[in-house]
């Protein structure tokens, strides 16, 4: 079930046991209040037992699952394994022989965040926490400046939103820094966001890809070195850059589908199909195969060593500026 559909399925009744599972910290975060909100728990040192990091051993889980709650209903068990490894989990197969006949008084909820390892999800109640559409977000934006007693305009909200990838764990943050900044004035504005809000390296990389298109050199090398400024990030950044030609190109090659086919197809958020979508427009298909041809030597000469992370930035910017 999506995130948005949590709180009126928790109305109706509570699980036996909740699967948390994608990328959006806050939503993650937020999954697990509600759960542990509608199902009653209290003596939250007594009920609540949790789980993470380390070796987790199942058979201690199941132990714990099948503890009696001590004065109210409902015991909580929490499994945080969103850096796990699946060697790290011990007795898996107890805690699957657990869910088929579960305890009625205690209640599972295990936080996989984003983590790919394979785990049973038949008995469980899967919530989708990957981020949402700019259409939810906004909304949350609007109502937390709302309740501060800031205003902010649709142009600023969006701004926001693009600038954070819709991750509402930043947009949070970020909000909380433009509401005590704007101070008297009570209003966001764009040039508020553009001085203090540190756009996402996968932003900009949007802005960067335009720049090339349009052979904008000034802006493509401000752009550049904007990101070298983030030491840690921009280690990341030639994968990326891949990444994002790579989706690109696979869109050209599939113009025949919709947003949501392409979303499954690539399995990504339909707003990020939709902001690739703007950009497919400004490539040939035979230029986005003469990129991805040339990022790909330049990523297996990166993983030879070959080429340092600086040089072969240099080296993608300037071939990509000369199709």
């Amino acid at each position: 079930m999506k995130f948005e559909e949590l709180k009126n399925n928790l109305k109706v009744g509570i699980s036996s046991a909740y699967m948390l599972a994608g990328n959006d910290e806050f939503l993650l975060s937020s999954a697990y209040n509600l759960i542990v909100k509608y199902s009653g728990m209290t003596l939250e040192d007594l009920n609540l037992i949790k789980f993470a990091e380390g070796v987790i051993d199942c058979e201690q889980v199941v132990r714990a699952l099948d503890t009696m709650p001590v004065f109210c209903d409902k015991k909580i068990v929490y499994l945080d394994i969103r850096m796990s490894k699946l060697a790290d989990i011990k007795n898996l197969k107890m805690l699957y022989d657990y869910l088929e006949k579960p305890n009625s008084s205690s209640v599972l909820i295990v936080n996989m965040g984003s983590n790919d390892i394979k785990i049973e999800d038949k008995n469980f109640c899967v919530v989708d926490c990957s981020r949402l559409g700019y259409n939810i977000v906004s909304l949350k934006i609007k109502q937390i400046t709302k309740n501060a007693g800031v205003s902010i305009l649709e142009d600023s909200c969006k701004l926001l939103f693009d600038y954070c990838l819709g991750d509402l764990s930043k947009i949070s943050v970020e909000l909380d820094k433009l509401i005590a900044y704007v101070g008297d004035k009570k209003a966001i504005e764009i040039s508020d966001i553009q001085t203090l809000v540190t756009p996402s390296l996968e932003y900009q990389v949007f802005e960067l890809t335009d720049a090339l298109a349009k052979k904008n050199s000034t802006k493509v090398y401000a752009i550049i070195n904007d990101m070298r400024a983030k030491k840690d990030e921009f280690r990341t950044l030639p994968a990326i850059i891949f990444s994002h030609f790579r989706r690109l190109f696979m869109i050209a090659l599939n113009s025949d589908r919709n947003r949501l086919e392409l979303s499954k197809l690539l399995g990504i958020k339909e707003y990020a199909v939709k902001m690739s979508m703007q950009q497919v427009g400004l490539f040939s298909k035979s230029q986005l195969k003469k990129i991805n041809t040339m990022l790909g030597q330049i990523d297996y000469d990166i993983k030879q060593s070959n080429i340092s992370i600086d040089n072969a930035i240099n080296l993608i910017v300037l071939k990509i500026l000369n199709i």
